[in-house]
């Protein structure tokens, strides 16, 4: 990871240590671990979440969800 990592390189390295595909925060948003932060900022409330493809209740008009569980199957 080198010697001065960013915030996002820790973060980047937690999520793949760990099995995760992204963060999210419950009430706002959600990113992939491959295009992590584009909002530029890493908020207080984001969370390390599995990825899965919205259906049709979650509304949420994005074409991906990361939240705090692994889609079945």
């Amino acid at each position: 990871m080198g010697h001065n990592p960013t915030i996002g390189n820790i973060v980047r390295h937690f999520l793949e240590a760990n099995g995760y595909d992204g963060l999210y925060h419950p009430a706002r948003c959600a990113c992939k671990k491959d295009d992590l932060m584009p909002c530029g900022e890493v908020g207080a409330f984001c969370k390390a979440g599995y990825f899965r493809q919205p259906s049709e209740e979650d509304d949420l008009g994005a074409d991906f969800y990361i939240g705090p569980a692994r889609e079945a199957g």
